[in-house]
């Protein structure tokens, strides 16, 4: 709409036959200016050269329009691909934002790094080898051996969740069973504790049971994985930290929730009857 010059409420600042460049409608600083490709691309990566370097030359040239009008102390130019980068709109798009101390604009990177120095050469190795175009250098038997023990890791990591699962059902048993007949507040305290620490440990294997499936199907569609690798953060967008923290989807996941949530109720339930007592 914006782009077709279809929307009375854009504030175009640039048109050009390739590129429109205008205010958002809610700026997040004063000059806060999108440079877009007048073409759908919803991906940087899908940008022709011809649009690439329209692009780079309308970035430059609002940043300057943007710094000679406002004077701003800095400037941050912003591109986000994919979800995982906070992109929420389908279409290729570049913030240019201008800043002054103190303004409502945040942005930290996060401390330490990403990777120890054998990863960020096993990263470098990789990167340099998409960028200079050159096959993998992992043959067909090394793949085969990488996919198996992948697979076995994922196998693992399925026993190991139905094992905490049948290891905390007679631990339940016994808790809530114990603090009901001997009127214990904190036994069944206790029971609601082993849920949360076994239902943590379950979501962590999901996860990990996930980020190697992913790692698999990089090493199943040809990616150039070093060989053997079994770090998973190599399947990952890069500069991702491994976090072994389980995240809000593998709580909320049908293995983990459904299973951990009512046990959970129940020991509080038992917990608050003794209390109320």
């Amino acid at each position: 709409m914006i782009i077709a010059g279809e929307d009375a409420r854009a504030r175009v600042v640039y048109r050009s036959q390739a590129v429109t460049a205008f205010f958002p409608l809610e700026p997040a600083t004063r000059g806060h200016t999108l440079v877009v490709p007048n073409r759908h691309v919803a991906d940087l990566t899908d940008l022709t050269a011809a649009e690439a370097r329209d692009l780079g030359e309308a970035v430059l040239k609002t940043a300057r329009a943007i710094r000679s009008a406002l004077a701003p102390d800095g400037l941050n130019v912003i591109q986000s691909t994919g979800a995982a980068a906070t992109q929420t709109v389908p279409h290729v798009h570049f913030h240019l934002v201008p800043r002054w101390p103190g303004d409502r604009m945040t942005l930290q990177w996060p401390a330490g790094a990403a990777e120890d120095d054998q990863a960020l050469t096993q990263t470098l190795a990789v990167v340099q080898a998409a960028f200079l175009g050159e096959p993998s250098t992992v043959g067909a038997e090394d793949r085969r051996q990488h996919l198996s023990f992948i697979q076995a890791v994922v196998t693992r990591m399925s026993q190991a969740s139905s094992a905490s699962k049948s290891w905390l059902l007679p631990i339940v048993t016994v808790t809530y069973g114990y603090a009901i007949t001997s009127k214990s507040f904190f036994v069944a305290l206790l029971g609601c504790l082993a849920v949360l620490v076994f239902g943590i440990l379950d979501a962590n294997y999901l996860k990990q049971e996930r980020a190697f499936r992913k790692l698999y199907d990089e090493v199943a569609a040809g990616r150039p994985i070093p060989a053997f690798s079994m770090n998973p953060a190599l399947a990952s967008p890069a500069g991702t930290r491994v976090n072994y923290w389980p995240d809000w989807p593998d709580v909320r996941s049908w293995a983990v929730a459904p299973v951990y949530g009512p046990l959970l109720l129940a020991g509080l339930g038992v917990a608050g009857w003794l209390l109320c007592r």
